[in-house]
């Protein structure tokens, strides 16, 4: 994780526990660079995006600035968001309490995984992240970050 000018990059992979009463820690490395008030939603990929304040006010309220209230696409797509959104807020123990609604939403147990995404961090079921992991053809991906094709092996 590392700020750098007014860009802030989160990297590396944490696992950790919700407990019963659906609370979360958020990793201090992690915590420290959301700054004040970050806001959480449920991200189309079952999983919870956390973005700083001012991230979010940008990328996705900023979207939404200038749309015509009378676009059907666009007020569904506002309520799919922000209805799934809250301010991540710690209690004296530094634990997020998470609505319930997201952590179905996200199908989030027990046993969960943050990761840095550049911009966000993303909180997952640790078991559906290690599905998500196992369906990406990673040398595929690095090839297409690269501009170059991949080889084939012979298996």
């Amino acid at each position: 994780m590392v700020g750098k000018g007014s860009i802030t990059v989160f990297y590396g992979q944490f696992h950790h526990q919700l407990d019963d009463k659906g609370r979360l820690r958020i990793p201090p490395a992690f915590r420290k660079l959301l700054g004040d008030n970050p806001m959480m939603f449920c991200g189309i990929e079952n999983c919870l995006y956390v973005y700083t304040r001012e991230d979010f006010t940008k990328n996705v309220e900023g979207r939404f600035a200038d749309s015509d209230i009378l676009d059907i696409d666009m007020n569904e797509l506002k309520r799919a968001i922000f209805s799934s959104t809250q301010e991540l807020t710690e209690d004296k123990q530094g634990r997020t309490a998470l609505n319930p609604a997201f952590i179905e939403m996200c199908g989030l147990t027990k046993n969960v995984i943050s990761i840095g995404a550049m911009d966000h961090v993303e909180i997952w079921d640790e078991e559906e992240y290690k599905k998500h992991r196992e369906s990406l053809d990673f040398k595929k991906i690095l090839a297409q970050f690269s501009g170059r094709s991949v080889r084939k092996t012979e298996q």
